[in-house]
C-alpha cells in the first residue's frame, strides 16, 4: 500500500516545471526513476516470494507428516499398551496445534494473495496455498475421527492400563520379596 501510494507520486501527469522564466523538462529523469522504482519493486516482491515459498513449504511438510503420523495412529485393544498412549499423546498434541496452524495457513493465503494481486509470476514449483488448506482440511478430518475413535475406547483404555498397572506392581513387589529372601548378607557371599 505505502510502495502504491510513493509510485503515484512518481507517476504525475506534468513533464515540465516552471520556475518563473526558466522550464524544467525532468521526463527523461523521471523516466529513470520510474524503471529504477520498478526494479526495487520486483526485487522486494522476488525476496518476498522467497521467503513466503519457504514457510509454504514448511508448513505443508508439517501438515503432511502430522497427517501421516495421524493415519497411523492405532488405538484398537490388540495394540501394544505404549503405542495407545502414545497414539493418545499424539492426538491430544494435534488437538492443540490445529487452530494455530489453521491461522498459520490462513496469512499465508493472504501473503500469497497480495503477490497475486501485484502480478507477481511464481516458480514452477511453487506449492499453493489451496492444496495447504485441503490437506489441512484433511487433517482435521481425520483428527476428528480418530478423536471419536479414542473417545469410544477409552473405558477400554482405562482399564487396560490399569490391569497393566496392577500387573506391574506385583510384578515388582514379587521381585523386592525376592531380593529380600535372596540378598548377600555378608562380604564374601556371592549373589
Amino acid at each position: 500500500l505505502e510502495a502504491a501510494e510513493a509510485r503515484s507520486k512518481l507517476d504525475s501527469a506534468a513533464k515540465t516545471v516552471h520556475f518563473g522564466p526558466i522550464a524544467i523538462k525532468y521526463n527523461k529523469v523521471q523516466s529513470q526513476i520510474n524503471l529504477k522504482y520498478d526494479s526495487w519493486q520486483k526485487e522486494l516482491q522476488s525476496s518476498f516470494a522467497s521467503i513466503l515459498g519457504h514457510h509454504v513449504s514448511e508448513m505443508h511438510q508439517r501438515i503432511v507428516n502430522a497427517k501421516t503420523q495421524l493415519e497411523q495412529v492405532s488405538l484398537d485393544s490388540s495394540s501394544n499398551t505404549n503405542d495407545i498412549v502414545l497414539g493418545v499423546t499424539f492426538i491430544q498434541e494435534m488437538k492443540q496445534k490445529l487452530a494455530p496452524w489453521s491461522k498459520e495457513v490462513q496469512k499465508l493465503a493472504t501473503s500469497e494473495l497480495t503477490l497475486k494481486r501485484e502480478r507477481h509470476l511464481f516458480n514452477s514449483n511453487w506449492t499453493e496455498t489451496s492444496v495447504i488448506q485441503g490437506q489441512l482440511e484433511n487433517l482435521e478430518q481425520i483428527l476428528e475421527k480418530r478423536n471419536r475413535v479414542m473417545s469410544q475406547q477409552i473405558p477400554l483404555l482405562q482399564a487396560r492400563v490399569v490391569a497393566e498397572d496392577k500387573a506391574s506392581s506385583k510384578r515388582t513387589s514379587e521381585l523386592l520379596e525376592k531380593w529380600e529372601q535372596d540378598k548377600p548378607l555378608r562380604g564374601n557371599m556371592k549373589p
